[in-house]
């Protein structure tokens, strides 16, 4: 063993002696005097308090660690959220605790394995974990939204039978963004920096804008049906073409048949009424609903929306040519067209007399000049049916045409 081992080993035994004899005098000290100190190199957030009492070690850190009320503002009002209404709390006392007891745990020998580095200036930095009530905060936070929220109000539009139509104009909403705030205040709480908060809000803004209810001023198509309404097909008709009309589209939405009048049962008003199944006319609850979407289908038409979905009867119908009907049937097949226009339109069923007329509004820019024609071709005991959608120019020229549906009906 060389000299310098030797006299590196005497150094270390000769301190560890030291530290040994200081640590069994300390021993000897009753332990609950307030006067015992922490022992030296330990921190509290990087702020020493080694050699410093329990009471001074505390007086030392809540110079830099105290919590404090948070305030939040918007625009001029102002709201206080004292510390004491969330129980927030920075434990400082547990983190003195730890300091203290450092060096005092019930296993001797890493007590003085501890106090031998912190001796030789070896650092030990404890962290200030802060906590707070997150539902009182949330009950609190939830109380400021109240008073700030405002709803947002869709524009609307009205169409009487005479045509005299009525809007009424939308509003922005204003609501306040509680997951920012909160996230705000927890990263306040967090680095023990408590700041004044400017409240983050959200604009809401209307699906449905003032501009787009005032753009409709006009009928772009519409069609008309007789009935017998003095019979459960009539009450039917009367029962579907109120649910489907009265409708605002938005710009490239979709219009549902089926998704307007739900499930034909008694429960939603049908009557059992004929309707024609495998072929066959049997009665059934909601007979009738297809002349409802035949005749908003032939408006739809002439109105140039787009056709998503369409489907012919089995026989020819008695209320539409062949090529122009639209059988429909919950569950199983639909009637569905989409706005192509960029403003809204609106589907208007007028009902009396024993008639049914939709009319279709929109902006008076969008009509275009078209009329539907169809092509038939018999086939044995079926007629099929070609229906296009013709569209003109200025001078009633032919600028396109555009198959919409292709239709086979069985001759009774």
């Amino acid at each position: 063993m060389t000299k310098i081992n030797i006299l590196t080993n005497k150094l270390f035994f000769i301190s560890l002696t030291v530290v040994i004899a200081l640590y069994t005098l300390g021993m000897n000290k009753n332990e609950n005097n307030q006067e015992e100190k922490i022992f030296k190199n330990i921190y509290i957030k990087e702020i020493p308090i080694g050699r410093l009492t329990i009471y001074e070690a505390k007086k030392e850190i809540e110079k830099h660690y105290t919590p404090k009320d948070i305030q939040i503002k918007y625009k001029d009002k102002k709201w206080e959220i004292k510390e004491s209404d969330i129980n927030l709390d920075y434990n400082v006392d547990r983190a003195l605790k730890k300091a203290y007891n450092y060096n005092r745990s019930e296993d001797k020998v890493e007590n003085m394995k501890r106090m031998f580095s912190l001796s030789f200036n070896e650092r030990y930095n404890i962290d200030l974990h802060a906590s707070y009530d997150e539902s009182k905060l949330s009950a609190i936070i939830e109380q400021i939204s109240k008073d700030i929220n405002v709803s947002v109000v869709q524009a609307s539009i009205n169409i009487k039978e005479s045509g005299e139509i009525k809007t009424t104009n939308s509003k922005e909403g204003i609501q306040v963004d509680i997951v920012s705030l909160k996230e705000n205040i927890y990263k306040m709480i967090d680095k023990k920096n408590i700041n004044e908060i400017n409240l983050p809000t959200n604009i809401i803004k209307p699906k449905i804008n003032t501009e787009d209810v005032n753009s409709i001023n006009t009928v772009l198509g519409q069609c008309s049906t007789s009935f017998n309404d003095k019979t459960c097909r009539g009450s039917n008709i009367y029962v579907a073409a109120k649910s489907t009309g009265d409708t605002l589209i938005m710009p490239g939405e979709t219009f549902s048949y089926n998704k307007a009048t739900g499930a034909r049962t008694w429960s939603n008003g049908y009557k059992s009424a004929k309707v024609i199944v495998g072929g066959k006319y049997v009665n059934g609850e909601g007979g009738g609903v297809c002349q409802v979407s035949t005749t908003i289908y032939n408006a739809a038409l002439l109105a140039a929306m787009e056709i998503e979905e369409v489907h012919n009867h089995t026989f020819s119908s008695h209320y539409a040519p062949r090529g122009k009907d639209a059988a429909v049937s919950y569950g199983y097949t639909d009637f569905k067209f989409r706005n192509p226009y960029s403003h809204p339109i609106y589907i208007k069923n007028i009902v009396n007399n024993g008639a049914i007329t939709s009319k279709i509004y929109g902006y008076s820019q969008d009509i275009e000049k078209l009329y539907i024609k169809t092509e038939e071709k018999h086939v044995k005991d079926k007629i099929n049916v070609k229906t296009y959608r013709i569209y003109l120019g200025e001078e009633n020229n032919k600028i396109r045409e555009e198959l919409i549906s292709q239709s086979e009906y069985k001759i009774k």
